[in-house]
């Protein structure tokens, strides 16, 4: 399928929708800076030491070979294993508790400011109400965890990754630590995690309101900035949809689709 122009062209938005989606902006990046913020405090607590050796001790063989290629997949995974060890032990660090409260309250947000975008969306209104401040439930806390576990697992795998690479081009011990330390503090990985988390819990809201504004049938609408993908498009194709079986954006990383009332 060809990609084709989005029905919300985000940066052309006017109405309610310019304002949703301002929330939904604001809330991603509140987030992100928070959720930076809670992990950083926990670097000072991990150590790669005996990881960063394995990798200098461990270059990957050249060569285009299979032999070549399985051993240094062999080495990615080892790698990702040791490091990921490494960032679990974080759970007993004293910061720990306060980076998973970081990501729950971002959720629990998200889903309150989603539920008050629904409602701005079935009125029409140019602006989305505040409501209470949200506090995380069970199953905020629970999503906390898993978006935790999702992004330690990220960053495992990205650190193995510059692991590797550094160790194929000769990097020593002290230039790979470094190169491993800039992929955790820069955490990319996390930072994407958590607002696709954000994402999927503004949906939630916006569904919710739907709900109770008493939509039968929901529509998948298409937003970006020049062309959307062919899954997106597909789903709008498939337009509309019972409120079970909607597709709930996101639908990939950084998808900027959105759901409302058919």
């Amino acid at each position: 399928m060809t990609r084709r122009p989005p029905t919300l062209r985000l940066g052309q938005l006017t109405g309610t929708w310019a304002t949703v989606y301002a929330e939904r902006d604001r809330l991603e990046a509140d987030a992100d800076r928070d959720a930076l913020a809670a992990w950083r405090a926990l670097l000072g607590d991990v150590d790669l030491a005996d990881v960063v050796a394995l990798a200098a001790e461990n270059p990957p063989p050249p060569g285009s070979d299979e032999q070549a290629r399985l051993r240094r997949q062999h080495l990615q995974q080892a790698l990702a294993a040791a490091v990921l060890a490494r960032l679990t032990l974080l759970s007993r660090a004293p910061g720990w508790a306060r980076f998973l409260a970081v990501l729950a309250s971002g959720l629990a947000g998200a889903n309150a400011t989603g539920a008050a975008s629904g409602d701005a969306v079935t009125s029409s209104a140019d602006t989305v109400a505040a409501g209470q401040p949200a506090a995380p439930g069970a199953g905020e806390d629970v999503a906390a965890y898993l978006l935790a576990a999702q992004a330690l697992k990220g960053l495992a795998a990205t650190v193995a990754r510059v692991l590797l690479a550094g160790a194929a081009d000769g990097a020593t011990s002290a230039q790979l630590a470094k190169a491993a330390r800039g992929v955790l503090a820069e955490a990319l990985p996390l930072t994407l995690a958590v607002a696709t988390a954000v994402a999927v819990a503004f949906t939630a809201g916006l569904t919710s309101a739907y709900l109770a504004f008493g939509a039968g049938e929901l529509a998948f609408i298409t937003a970006g900035d020049t062309n959307v993908c062919a899954t997106c498009a597909a789903a709008e194709d498939a337009n509309p949809y019972p409120v079970a079986s909607v597709p709930a954006p996101p639908l990939h990383p950084n998808c900027r689709c959105t759901l409302q009332p058919a």
